[in-house]
């Protein structure tokens, strides 16, 4: 009986399997042959542009300041969405699955219309006599990080509302008897509970942050390119197959050392696990 329960659990290991080297192992080892079908070394050559240098350093602190502010603006989402009122629990989260229902291209478009010169925002402060010139806003640094910030909300909140919904209430109560205020209760009761649920929404927000291509690219860009846009860049416009690889192979190395260190020190697998 034993062996036979061993047989059929090796059976059910085929089909991830199967999926994982379709997926994954088999785009990756095309990249590698794309990579190597030049005539040079297209890995060193990637590294000696500058242009892709900057995209590097300006691509990790887009994803280093989308999460912070993902993670901040995600906690307080599930704080009202776990303590309000029936009519604001049904909004926030109403508006949470429209948000992740919704094409990331429509979204961004979204942000387009917002921030253009003459766009809605625009609109709005000429309406209230706040403004009358056009907002230099458009296709700029600033511009990329409320429509990030936007997108990648709903990753954030999902699991800190979790942790929030199944946290102890019998603590709080011990906090108030024992004479603790709101803050301190905040701080040493609340959020050490929910800090496992806040690093892996921080850590899955910041790794999507590392390859996003869209969003930054519309509202960025051609000067503020994050390292997917100079990616498709040498795909498209320089025609440098070899060298796009390259990029797209250090960029997949980068994630996935950041996220074994990141599980390594959080043990983020296991939450999401």
């Amino acid at each position: 009986m034993a062996d036979g329960a061993a047989a059929e659990r090796r059976w059910l290991l085929w089909p991830p399997l199967v999926f994982f080297l379709l997926t994954v192992a088999g785009p990756v080892v095309a990249l590698v042959q794309q990579a190597l079908s030049g005539e040079g070394n297209a890995f060193a050559e990637s590294l000696r542009m500058e242009v892709f240098v900057d995209s590097v350093w300006r691509t990790l602190l887009l994803a280093a300041v989308v999460t912070v502010a993902t993670v901040v603006v995600g906690t307080c989402y599930a704080f009202a969405i776990a303590v309000g009122p029936v009519w604001v629990k049904a909004l926030l989260m109403g508006g949470l699955l429209i948000s992740l229902w919704t094409s990331v291209m429509v979204r961004t478009i979204g942000w387009m219309l917002l921030e253009l010169p003459t766009g809605a925002l625009f609109w709005v402060l000429e309406l209230l006599h706040l403004r009358s010139e056009p907002i230099d806003f458009y296709q700029s640094t600033a511009a990329m990080y409320p429509a990030m910030i936007a997108v990648m909300l709903p990753f954030a909140v999902l699991p800190v509302l979790a942790s929030v919904i199944g946290f102890d209430r019998e603590q709080l109560k011990a906090a108030t008897v024992f004479g603790a205020g709101p803050l301190l209760t905040l701080g040493a009761v609340v959020l050490p509970a929910i800090r496992q649920a806040m690093i892996s929404g921080g850590v899955l927000v910041f790794v999507m942050s590392l390859g996003f291509y869209v969003t930054p690219l519309l509202l960025g860009g051609p000067a503020n390119m994050t390292m997917s846009g100079i990616i498709n860049a040498q795909l498209n416009t320089a025609n440098r197959a070899d060298v796009g690889a390259a990029m797209s192979l250090l960029l997949v190395g980068g994630t996935v050392a950041i996220y074994l260190v990141a599980d390594r020190l959080f043990k983020v697998s296991e939450r999401w696990g």
